[in-house]
């Protein structure tokens, strides 16, 4: 499976060949790769040239490094979390606001709740009627189960990405609702009963919606789902940045004149 390589890209050579035997399938998640030592003579590299590689590969979650008696390199499942990582730095780096992760996100639900209309039928909706019968059982023990509540939530979401039919929708979903969503959600949302209920029920609207068939209908319901609780986030966030402005200034006001 693997080649000696070329000394001036050894770095690279190696990288290269591990995701390539990914890619092709001769390599599988859970396989286990030759110990470090082995490695070595097989690439003809540098210990510090092959653990150099290994990090990179570890850090686009291609592999696993695990310590101890039952430790070695393995190969991890591909998934969102590198691109989602990434992502994240993006979005901090270029400040970008609460109300443009919104916008991006009706567009993409709406996308896929559209999708998932057309191209389903009520044979294909078993995934999506059990996460949602999941929410439903969560919901009636009302708000102390309001985080396993949310998790089902995005479950619901998940699952009709996957009815698309198309892995795209369903990575890029993956990411935004691991990455802000979910940040989002438990830092601003309410955590009443109240948010669970008015959840469930447009969740139970959006999925009969889908089963039926209508496209157009799905796209709006699913973009003012997700439009009615950035509103209330956002208002929280609101009154949360102004409640720690007004403390400032109140302890500002406060401070003896020989402090000031």
């Amino acid at each position: 499976m693997f080649t000696k390589v070329r000394q001036v890209r050894a770095f690279e050579s190696i990288i290269e060949q591990v995701e390539t035997a990914i890619l092709s399938g001769e390599l599988t998640v859970g396989d286990r790769l030759p110990p470090e030592r082995e490695l070595q003579g097989l690439l003809d590299v540098s210990r510090n040239t092959l653990r150099e590689s290994l990090r990179v590969l570890e850090q686009k979650g291609l592999i696993e490094v695990r310590k101890g008696k039952r430790g070695g390199i393995f190969i991890k499942p591909l998934n969102a979390d590198p691109m989602a990582e990434n992502l994240r730095l993006f979005i901090q780096s270029q400040r970008i606001r609460m109300e443009k992760i919104s916008e991006f996100r009706q567009d993409l639900e709406g996308l896929v709740a559209r999708r998932a209309a057309l191209k389903c039928d009520s044979r294909m909706m078993g995934e999506v009627e059990r996460w949602l019968q999941t929410a439903g059982e969560l919901a009636q023990a009302g708000a102390s189960q309001w985080d396993a509540f949310m998790q089902a939530d995005r479950e619901v979401h998940l699952a009709l990405a996957r009815l698309t039919g198309n892995p795209l929708h369903h990575y890029f979903l993956e990411i935004v609702h691991t990455q802000f969503h979910w940040y989002h959600i438990h830092s601003y949302l309410p955590r009443d009963e109240r948010t669970i209920q008015s959840t469930l029920k447009e969740l139970q609207e959006l999925v009969q919606t889908v089963s039926g068939g209508d496209a157009e209908r799905a796209e709006i319901l699913a973009r003012d789902h997700v439009r009615r609780a950035t509103e209330i986030m956002q208002r929280v966030s609101t009154g949360e940045v102004r409640g720690r402005q007004g403390a400032r200034r109140r302890a500002t006001e406060t401070k003896p004149s020989s402090a000031r």
